[in-house]
């Protein structure tokens, strides 16, 4: 209580100016939560709901609290939305830290002030269908929502109308099989053998490419083809994942360039380069209770989406993967079948196509391929093979899920 009050003592002479004494109503916002609370308000009056919260009363306050909880809606007069401070901290540094505070915002005040429940629906394709998901466990999942790009607009919509009908990006499509011109292969009969510089081991043999992972703690993306690509690309993989329990995963990943070189180099982060190179991927998580596949970008905080895949993936099989890029979106592929569509940092340079080796974990390949959509077909460009040597191995990159599991009360 202590720490409390001295929270209020700091904050009064600010908060006096958005304070309705005159009725005798608490209204106190913290300053850095105002701007949200805002947007908030404006994007409701945008679709036809208009609420008064200073006649009405709100406390908004940033606190410490309990293991992953993140955002807290209290039903008290006057209603009262704790933020955790530490959250709010640790997305600064971060590509998606408007879209995250703005998630989190939005959904205790979705609470508050549109009288929502917690809603734990999937929307066709397995992303969520709403923000307000959350709450008790489902399916083992996390409360991972893509509230980026395009899908920001349904969010908001089915925010201040349940009714809103699921979006056109949300529905189940499989591979058109348009994959272009192949402008780079594997060389399956020159592959490299031998330990790169953190002991994880290549090995050809019987036209398989095997990659044995010595890392323990963290899973690694390893490179199959370098090619920088700024048009429309499709790439796939065929491969067998062996995947320990825990926080292993395996999948496939684009590399892209922001600074238009073509050095990889994930470590550069200063002023003049707060974010270098960074990856989007599609990763599966061998679960008990189903077999899900992560979509993440590393320049963010949080997994993009988490998607249950059904009989998709096959375990201990042999399957495809492939991420295509048309129209300014990426489409991530499972056999055939589109997991996935998103249009975050999809328009950049790629500069690497790679694959996800799991901890502890190994991967059996038998081919990777890239084509180049569309105007490869008019420009000539004949395909090609490449060995993917030691020299053309991008040195492993540690990835981190941050769990979300009951982050919203």
């Amino acid at each position: 209580m202590k720490k409390r009050f001295i929270h209020y003592i700091v904050l009064l002479p600010i908060l006096a100016l958005c304070s309705c004494k005159e009725k005798g109503i608490r209204y106190e916002v913290d300053p850095q939560l105002d701007p949200y609370l805002q947007l908030f308000l404006q994007e409701g009056k945008k679709r036809g709901v208009d609420i008064d919260v200073e006649g009405n009363g709100l406390l908004m306050e940033f606190t410490e609290l309990d293991g992953l909880t993140i955002g807290l809606c209290t039903y008290q007069d006057p209603l009262l939305v704790q933020i955790d401070k530490d959250y709010w901290s640790e997305t600064t540094q971060y590509e998606d830290q408007e879209n995250l505070r703005q998630n989190v915002v939005f959904h205790e005040l979705g609470h508050g002030l549109l009288n929502r429940s917690h809603d734990n629906r999937y929307l066709e394709n397995f992303e969520w269908k709403t923000i307000m998901c959350g709450g008790d466990d489902v399916d083992g999942r996390d409360w991972a929502v893509n509230f980026n790009g395009y899908r920001k607009e349904y969010y908001l919509d089915e925010l201040f109308n349940v009714r809103t009908p699921a979006p056109e990006w949300s529905k189940k499509a499989t591979f058109d099989g348009e994959k272009g011109a192949l402008i780079k292969e594997m060389n399956m009969n020159a592959s490299y053998n031998g330990r790169d510089e953190v002991g994880n081991l290549y090995l050809m043999r019987d036209n398989i490419y095997t990659i044995t992972s010595a890392n323990q703690e963290s899973n690694n993306i390893i490179s199959l083809l370098s090619e920088r690509v700024t048009g429309n690309f499709y790439f796939e993989v065929v491969m067998k994942a062996y995947i320990p329990a825990g926080v292993s995963t395996a999948g496939i990943c684009t590399i892209y360039d922001y600074d238009n070189n073509q050095k990889y180099n994930p470590q550069v982060r200063d002023a003049q380069h707060p974010v270098n190179d960074g990856c989007n991927y599609l990763a599966v998580k061998e679960e008990k209770a189903g077999d899900q596949f992560y979509l993440v970008n590393s320049n963010c905080y949080l997994p993009i989406a988490e998607i249950m895949v059904e009989d998709v993936y096959k375990r201990d099989e042999y399957n495809k993967y492939a991420i295509a890029r048309h129209d300014g979106e990426l489409f991530f592929y499972v056999n055939d079948q589109l997991i996935f569509r998103n249009d975050y940092q999809a328009d950049l340079p790629y500069l690497s196509f790679a694959v996800i080796l799991p901890a502890m974990g190994k991967l059996d390949i038998t081919s990777a391929r890239l084509y180049e959509l569309g105007t490869t077909l008019r420009s000539g460009v004949t395909g090609r093979s490449v060995n993917p040597g030691q020299e053309g191995i991008i040195p492993p990159i540690k990835i981190s899920t941050k769990k979300l599991k009951d982050y919203r009360k």
